[in-house]
Parts: structure tokens; sequence; C-alpha cells
């Protein structure tokens, strides 16, 4: 069972919503961290992805 998630915050950005069967993925950037004189990976993106198309199962006959 893959519960659905709202409200989740990666890094910098917030308020990404996914169903349970969908794929999340983040694209990430060089960031220089200044205080560790470091380079750190960045979210600069968030996709989420749909697997496979959804429907009710009342449209093939079975549940409600």
């Amino acid at each position: 069972d893959r519960p659905n998630a709202t409200g989740l915050v990666i890094g910098e950005i917030t308020g990404i919503n996914k169903e349970g069967w969908e794929y999340l993925w983040v694209r990430y950037a060089d960031a220089e961290d200044t205080t560790a004189k470091v380079l750190v990976k960045k979210p600069i993106a968030v996709y989420v992805e749909q697997v496979y198309p959804t429907n009710s199962f009342a449209s093939l006959g079975i549940g409600s």
C-alpha cells in the first residue's frame, strides 16, 4: 500500500502533492555552501510522474 502524500517539502520547494503510485524525482544543481566552503547539491525542481493512467474500478464493473 502506497499512501498519498500532500504538502511535501524538498529543500526550498514546497507544496508538493503525490498520489500513492506516482513517481517523484528531484533535479539537483551544484550550489556553494559558503560556510563549509564546499559544493553541495541543491534541489532545483521536483517532478511527479504518472506511471500509468488512473480510473475507477466501477468502469470495469467491479467495486463501486
